[in-house]
């Protein structure tokens, strides 16, 4: 199974996903990278900013089944 297979199906599961999610959970170091794969392949993934205090801010991605 590929990296893309993977974040896709947690994405279909779970609805959405954090960097140190996929790189703990599936050794993906490059999130956004397989993200802009599965949305160039035509999935409709949303990203949200989250500012936690004293940290960096990360992305969320989100999975979103328009019809």
């Amino acid at each position: 199974m590929t990296q893309n297979d993977m974040i896709l199906r947690h994405l279909k599961r779970y609805g959405r996903i954090a960097p140190m999610q996929a790189l703990g959970n599936y050794g993906v170091y490059r999130l956004a990278a397989r993200i802009a794969d599965l949305r160039a392949a035509g999935y409709r993934i949303e990203t949200t900013m989250r500012h936690l205090p004293n940290r960096k801010s990360h992305a969320v991605y989100e999975w979103r089944e328009w019809q």
